[in-house]
């Protein structure tokens, strides 16, 4: 008797599903992260939607930066 073949965990699709909800997640919080302190930021200094058009880009760029890094994890 032999065993069914096994699955590598490389290709297994709760993997997959957890790449893509982690990046999803990453780049959510991140982008909320830069909006809240970029709005933060403009409530202390009064410059009304400056930093926060600052923040969500710095945030959406970090954000891209952690899935790209968690993709190059991945493969």
């Amino acid at each position: 008797m032999h065993s069914p073949k096994q699955p590598d965990k490389k290709e297994s699709p709760f993997r997959a599903i957890g790449l893509v909800s982690a990046i999803g997640t990453d780049l959510a919080l991140s982008v909320l992260g830069g909006v809240y302190l970029g709005k933060w930021a403009d409530n202390h200094f009064g410059t009304s939607p400056a930093f926060l058009i600052t923040g969500l880009f710095v945030g959406l760029a970090a954000g891209i930066y952690g899935m790209l890094l968690m993709i190059r994890r991945f493969q």
